[in-house]
């Protein structure tokens, strides 16, 4: 599974049914970015696009019963990882660099 494509599948996990741009806000990815990990998600079968009867300007992302159920097997996998990435580190270090990452991503994202 691309890093990419967990990204957005993770999104979506939360919050089925976006348009394209407000993924691409919510994962912080440009829209071109997004609209080439949508379409390849698509051909896998994890996402559908549609559009409603009174809106035919945007197009809506939606989970398939197969994007939804990798939910299950994806999240045990990067709930280990995680743990095993701070494998000896303590709790507040963790914390620690947490905060500082976020702050950096924050920064990042007040700039053009």
């Amino acid at each position: 599974m691309p890093f990419g494509h967990w990204t957005f599948l993770r999104i979506l996990w939360q919050r089925d049914g976006l348009t394209q741009r407000e993924l691409s806000a919510e994962a912080g990815v440009t829209e071109p970015s997004t609209f080439a990990a949508i379409r390849a998600m698509e051909k896998q079968g994890y996402v559908t696009r549609r559009q409603t009867a009174g809106n035919r300007k945007n197009v809506y992302l939606h989970l398939t019963a197969k994007g939804r159920a990798l939910e299950t097997r994806l999240v045990p996998l990067a709930e280990r990882v995680n743990k095993l990435a701070v494998k000896g580190v303590t709790s507040a270090d963790v914390q620690a660099a947490r905060r500082v990452l976020l702050a950096v991503i924050e920064n990042f994202s007040r700039e053009p």
